[in-house]
């Protein structure tokens, strides 16, 4: 028997309404006019808007007349399916949820919210907030953990931009010089344990110890220096972080026997210093820098999904290289015990009051059902997880054997000791021991490639000054001009023509974030308040292109010179 108590009900103006529970969802008298009131009270221009309750659809009927062509609309309503046979809207051009779920809604949002924005409208149907007290408040939370998250993303790539630019042009040389990740795809059938710092790893240390030469061990990133202060040496190291304090992490290591996993994005001097193998990937979102590499290098680096996190990399790496089960430890997302890390840990502090303010820290499921303390930072890594593990097909378990920290939703627990004796086996797993063959490739070859790029970016440089120009000189003050016009064509499609053969990269994404958020349309704009908005918006995305170009040259410049030195 429903929960819900529905009445259809004809409005004085011969229109339906209906009644839950005893709660109008829209007015008995007319939902049309009430509908037009709450949109135009609510709706903001450039938003993504979602309204919790669907109801008969005037609101979103309403909402649909109010956005653009490209406006983003998501509606949440699990009382929808109960109103199916009575739905008044006349289009269905928005994005519908019919089941109060976090991960679906966080899902709906990523597709809807372009270059990590956080413009989030939320409409409240009537009377919806107290049917579905619990609902919306569940709603309202998840889109408050998107924005917050989406804000990480946003600040990381503002600070890490041009580190990114310049470790991804560094290490077109160290992908050339070394190998790719694809040589040790499903290379393995036996275990592979992902080994991160965070503060519970001091219970498994031991047994790692134990049983390190039946498996494969990976370490992500900084937790190298644990491992090596505990004495054990993982047979893989992942680095994907490019700022300088991976690099501090990494300076000091020699005489170990580990091979190093990299991203394009790892502080191209670690893999300088990293005497021992070496082999490359790329993040899943770099597809047209793949495309890039092959044609203009014949290198082949495969796309590995990963996170906000080394670790989460680590996981996806540990899937890609075996058949085997694997365990994940060390892995907290949460301040254990009031810790940041494992104590060897360089990352390691003392959590006290002032550092849980200033992290905005909260407490979420632990990994007993307990409560435990964890910050947006660690969270967006904890989703991270969460989203690999559901989209990923492995023909064997996956377990979280952390035993403390955050709950990772999906992934089954069962204690680190429990796995080793479930499928350690002695010396009976297939552990192969990977040394590939020396890379001979010519410094010539690559010499000329780079070259070939800065004669690229010249040409580049060159039109964009001649558009700039162009663009300060004019006449108008309510139109462009035709010549101003084909000579911004021109870069853009010269831009387009040599994209693939440029290694322009994440550069790109802070100038991609300002330009088209910062000047989307107003209601009733005059023509020349219009064309000013597109005058200054053109001339902020040429000007910042222009001094993309011009460092992204002079980093290929530095890989030249670096190259007769490492080669």
């Amino acid at each position: 028997m429903s929960k819900y108590n529905i009445e259809y009900i004809t409005t004085n103006n011969n229109l339906k309404t209906i009644r839950v529970n005893n709660f109008f969802l829209h007015s008995k008298y007319n939902p049309i006019q009430e509908a037009k009131r709450i949109v135009e009270k609510e709706f903001e221009p450039n938003f993504v808007h979602v309204v919790f309750g669907y109801g008969l659809g005037y609101i979103i009927d309403e909402l649909n007349r109010k956005l653009r062509k490209n406006g983003k609309l998501i509606v949440i309503d699990p009382l929808f399916k109960e109103f199916k046979g009575e739905v008044i809207a006349n289009t269905l051009s928005f994005t519908l949820i019919e089941e109060v779920k976090s991960e679906v809604i966080e899902e709906a949002l990523a597709t809807n919210l372009a270059n990590l924005s956080t413009q989030v409208k939320v409409i409240c149907s009537p009377n919806y907030d107290k049917i579905l007290r619990e609902e919306y408040l569940v709603v309202l939370e998840t889109i408050k953990t998107v924005q917050r998250l989406h804000q990480i993303g946003e600040n990381t790539s503002r600070q890490f931009s041009l580190d990114w630019q310049e470790n991804y042009v560094h290490n077109i040389l160290h992908s050339y010089m070394n190998h790719s990740l694809i040589e040790l795809e499903k290379l393995y059938d036996c275990p592979i344990i992902v080994i991160s710092g965070g503060p519970s790893l001091k219970k498994q240390i031991l047994k790692v110890k134990e049983i390190k030469d039946n498996i494969i061990t990976i370490a992500s990133g900084s937790t190298i220096n644990s491992l090596l202060h505990h004495g054990i040496e993982p047979d893989y190291v992942i680095s994907i972080d490019g700022g300088i304090a991976n690099y501090n992490h990494f300076k000091e290591i020699s005489n170990i026997k580990s091979q190093l996993i990299f991203g394009f994005s790892s502080h191209y001097k670690i893999q300088e210093i990293f005497s021992n193998e070496k082999y490359a990937l790329l993040d899943i979102g770099d597809s047209e820098f793949q495309n890039y590499l092959k044609n203009v290098f014949s290198l082949e680096v495969p796309l590995i999904a990963g996170g906000a996190s080394v670790a989460n990399f680590a996981f996806t790496v540990a899937c890609y290289m075996t058949s085997g089960p694997i365990a994940i430890i060390g892995q907290d997302l949460a301040y254990t015990d009031n810790k940041s890390h494992e104590d060897s840990n360089k990352h390691f502090i003392e959590v006290d009051e002032a550092y849980k303010k200033s992290r905005g820290m909260f407490e979420i499921t632990g990994y007993y059902n307990d409560k435990v303390l964890t910050d947006y930072a660690f969270l967006l890594m904890k989703k991270d997880f969460e989203r690999l593990n559901r989209h990923i097909q492995h023909p064997s378990p996956i377990f979280n054997c952390t035993e403390g920290g955050a709950k990772i939703e999906g992934m089954e627990q069962i204690p680190f000791t429990e796995f080793c004796n479930l499928y350690i086996i002695g010396e009976t797993n297939n552990k192969v021991n990977v040394r590939s063959k020396p890379n001979s490739k010519n410094s010539d070859f690559f010499i000329e490639k780079m070259q070939a790029e800065i004669a690229i970016y010249n040409n580049i440089i060159g039109e964009i000054q001649v558009g700039l120009a162009k663009l300060n000189n004019n006449k108008s003050n309510v139109i462009f001009e035709k010549s101003v016009l084909r000579e911004l064509d021109k870069i853009d499609k010269l831009i387009k023509k040599y994209k693939e053969k440029t290694a322009m990269n994440h550069i790109f994404d802070p100038i991609t974030m300002d330009v088209l958020r910062n000047y989307a349309p107003v209601p009733n704009e005059s023509s020349q308040a219009a064309y000013e908005r597109a005058f200054n918006q053109n001339k902020e995305l040429y000007s910042r292109l222009l001094e993309a170009f011009k460092i992204s040259r002079q980093y290929v410049s530095d890989v030249i010179k670096n190259t007769n030195k490492l080669m």
